[in-house]
Formats: structure tokens, C-alpha cells, sequence
């Protein structure tokens, strides 16, 4: 699991009582061998215009595009939280060196609590960090449907072993958080990357190039089913 992840694992969020609450549901690399398959099918035929991923989420359907080889390996459900993640062909949850992660939180829209400060208590922590960690708000704004939006660059350049499952002493983390938050739930999409440790101030991405890796995402769609058309997606542009 990414520090990322773990680090939305470890969110408190409003209680759920325990008769309504489910089993969670798992799913591995091998249950996702027919989508995988068709990415790759799709992939070896138009490589330029694959691969688009949609799943509903809640009270929400997200979409966006799952760009280079990324395709899903993991992911799980409860009645609270969701987590889906994404690697390129042939990494796995432990050995990736880049990762997407869709996760999403039931409730947590509705809490007393500002976008901001969610974003800075999501994100802004030393937790797992063998050096001060960095968590800056690149882009913020609000929806045509009324969804406010908050994207940050986040992570630490050394992380520490037993940071989380997994976890290399010395070895940088930088991950990229899209928070959407409507009225009732949050969902965050996360790009990282992980691999030699590196200085402050010297990212693998810097706050100047985020907005182009954000565009490989295309438009990034946070919809209802009855939604109108163009007021709940939001795109990044290339420089």
C-alpha cells in the first residue's frame, strides 16, 4: 500500500453503525484479468486513444483516462471508504514505482469542517517521513454542480521503513491529490511516484509541471446520472 493510501486509511470518519455496516469487499490483480485484458486489446490496437475508465463510486460515476499502461490491481469497499489502485503492466502493489489511487469517503462532505482543512489533515503530515514532508495547494476552485475541488502536491523525500506496509527507509514519495468534495462525500484521485530520495525543492514533479501530468487524466468526470452535461468534470491543461 502507497504512503498515500495509507495515509487515507488512517482518516477519522463519522461513525456508521455497526448494523449497517458490510463485510469489505476485496478485489485482487486476478479479478480484474478481463478488464485488464481488454485495456491491452485496446492498447495494441490505438494506443493513442485508450483506455477511458468509468466506475460508479457511491453517489457519484467517475471517469477519466487510464493513460500509458496503468491498469487496475487492487481495490476494496465498505460502507464508508473505497480504494482502487492502478499500476503500469507488470508492477504490483509492492514494487511500483508510479501508482493511481481513486478513494472516496462517505460522509465526510457533509462534516464541519473546510475544504482546506480537510486537505491539509488528508495530506499534510509527517507520518512516514524520515525528512520534513512538503504539501502545497496547487489549484482550487468549485464545479458547475457545485463541487469544490483542491489539488495539492504532497509527500516526503525520504520516507521511513514501517512508515506503512511496505515501506523503504530513504526512498522519496511524491503524490498529486485531486480532493472533490460535494455535499455529502469526499473522493480523491492520486498520482504518485516513488523511487530515489531527493532534496526540498527538488520534486520528481514541480509545482510548475503539475498541471501537465494532471492533463494525462483528460477530463476527469465526478457525475451524477442525472447530471447535465459539462457541469461536473473538470480538465487540466498542458502548458
Amino acid at each position: 500500500m502507497a504512503f498515500v493510501a495509507a495515509l487515507l486509511g488512517a482518516v477519522a470518519l463519522p461513525s456508521v453503525p455497526l448494523a449497517a455496516q458490510t463485510p469489505p469487499q476485496v478485489r485482487n490483480a486476478p479479478d480484474f484479468a478481463g478488464v485488464t485484458g481488454e485495456f491491452r486489446s485496446q492498447r495494441a490496437a490505438n494506443a493513442r486513444d485508450c483506455c477511458a475508465f468509468t466506475a460508479p463510486v457511491f453517489d457519484r460515476r467517475i471517469s477519466f483516462t487510464l493513460f500509458d499502461t496503468f491498469e487496475p490491481v487492487y481495490a476494496a469497499q465498505d460502507d464508508r471508504q473505497f480504494i482502487q489502485e492502478f499500476v503500469p503492466q507488470g508492477a504490483t502493489v509492492d514494487n511500483w514505482t508510479r501508482m493511481i489511487t481513486l478513494s472516496a469517503f462517505r460522509g465526510l462532505g457533509a462534516t464541519d469542517v473546510a475544504t482546506t482543512e480537510m486537505q491539509n489533515r488528508f495530506f499534510n503530515t509527517s507520518k512516514g517521513c524520515e525528512q520534513p514532508n512538503f504539501s502545497r495547494v496547487v489549484a482550487s476552485g468549485r464545479l458547475g454542480d457545485g463541487t469544490e475541488y483542491n489539488l495539492s502536491t504532497n509527500g516526503c523525500g525520504s520516507t521511513a521503513a514501517g512508515g506503512y506496509p511496505g515501506a523503504t527507509s530513504g526512498r522519496g514519495e511524491q503524490f498529486l491529490a485531486l480532493l472533490l468534495r460535494d455535499a455529502q462525500d469526499v473522493h480523491v484521485l492520486q498520482y504518485a511516484v516513488r523511487g530515489e530520495g531527493f532534496a526540498p525543492g527538488r520534486e520528481p514533479i514541480g509545482d510548475d509541471a503539475v498541471d501537465a501530468m494532471m492533463s494525462r487524466f483528460g477530463a476527469i468526470g465526478f457525475c451524477r446520472n442525472n447530471a447535465t452535461n459539462g457541469d461536473c468534470s473538470i480538465a487540466f491543461s498542458a502548458p
